[in-house]
């Protein structure tokens, strides 16, 4: 019987569902583990010999276990400490102070004042109301496109920042990083350390970017209300352009089938732990018999209980998704679209080469061009770039 002793980092233990999330917070490492699991890593981590702890577990549990597997597994998730390696120590977390008073009765106290009085504001003066032509603040297409453009960056920052906030609060490590979904560079916050404190403290985090887009909605609209009396200014038509672009990063949270910050609300309500996967897997294998539709290749032996049983319904709220984004096109992104191409074609067909018209709405189609045509062929070029040549000896 062996008498080794193992050496684990600090790790945090939190009850769900299926099991436990078992994980280490410094290094991000987190596994789910059932509660047989659960209690030999218990007895590992307390000190308890590993032949030991074999035989405790089974004349507690009745049936052998494969201890070398087992142990195995707990060192590639960095649960198990080296030879001489100190144990972990807990990351700095900054920002805690701020984060408590961005959350405080006070705070909430003053966002539902914004965004009651933004909502007053709308009702009594529907020149404030969100509609596609307030986009066009300027008659420039071309200064609309840039001036929008270097808004959406602060305004996503906004966004991450208070998806930080709210976890640090809690004194989780928390941090931005950027990322890229199809071709754009975008700030992403890494909120894996909520799975270190129980389900109901990680709500706030995942819908404090979407607190923060209301918020900045709300004080958009109250700018370009100030300056009412005597028609929109500048400053105001630049903010209610700014606020329907908010208005529209507010409703892309819906599309849960692109795993959106509500769609990690809802997982968390419901205890899954993959259900995109397994619910796409699902649907894969009910409509394989479309021509189009291949057979899903997910190892089923790895979907958890919880997330096979909810599979079909968040298949039907998958559609819900779909249903959601043909809304918005249809409401909010379509009459956007008309109307910049009734202005190109109306300054193209009605006004003169010579005119300034004419050519600020030739540079707005070119930057249009650049942004749907050349940047995906560029971010295509450097992908193929990007990936290995495939090995001589494996290549078939």
């Amino acid at each position: 019987m062996s008498t080794t002793r193992l050496e684990f980092h600090p790790l945090t233990y939190v009850t769900e569902r299926d099991g436990v999330t078992v994980g280490r917070i410094d290094a991000a490492s987190f596994a789910v583990l059932p509660e047989d699991g659960v209690a030999l890593l218990r007895r590992l981590a307390d000190g308890m010999p590993v032949g030991e702890a074999e035989q405790w577990y089974r004349s507690t549990f009745g049936e052998p276990v494969d201890m070398a597997d087992f142990v195995d597994t707990l060192r590639e998730l960095g649960f198990i400490r080296a030879d001489g390696e100190p144990p972990a120590r807990a990351p700095e977390v900054r920002f805690r102070r701020l984060g408590r008073a961005a959350f405080s009765p006070l705070a909430w106290a003053a966002y539902a004042l914004i965004v009651i009085a933004a909502a007053a504001a709308m009702v009594s003066r529907p020149e404030l109301r969100p509609h596609a032509r307030n986009v066009f603040f300027v008659p420039s297409l071309l200064a609309v496109q840039l001036g929008l453009a270097l808004c959406q960056s602060p305004g996503i920052l906004w966004h991450e920042w208070y998806h930080l906030l709210a976890a640090r609060r809690l004194g989780l490590p928390t941090k931005m990083r950027v990322g890229r979904r199809l071709y754009y560079a975008v700030v992403e916050t890494e909120l894996d350390a909520l799975l270190t404190v129980p389900a109901r403290q990680r709500y706030l985090p995942m819908l404090a970017g979407l607190l923060a887009d209301a918020v900045l909605f709300g004080a958009l609209v109250l700018v370009a209300w100030v300056g009412l009396s005597d028609g929109l200014s500048w400053p105001g038509r630049l903010a209610l352009a700014v606020a329907y672009t908010v208005l529209l990063r507010m409703s892309w949270q819906f599309y849960v089938f692109l795993r959106t910050d509500l769609y990690y609300v809802a997982t968390t309500a419901l205890g899954c732990t993959n259900l995109h996967e397994v619910s796409r897997a699902w649907l894969r294998d009910r409509f394989a018999w479309l021509p189009w539709v291949r057979p899903s290749e997910e190892p089923q032996d790895d979907w958890s209980p919880r997330d096979r049983q909810l599979a079909p319904w968040f298949a039907l709220i998958t559609c819900g998704g779909v249903v959601a984004l043909l809304v918005t096109v249809t409401l909010w992104t379509a009459p956007l679209v008309l109307e910049f191409a009734s202005r190109v074609v109306s300054a193209l067909v009605n006004g003169s080469p010579t005119g300034p018209g004419f050519w600020d709405s030739i540079g707005s189609l070119l930057l249009v061009a650049f942004e749907i045509v050349l940047l995906p062929l560029l971010a295509g070029r450097t992908r193929r770039r990007a990936t290995p040549a495939p090995d001589p000896a494996t290549a078939g």
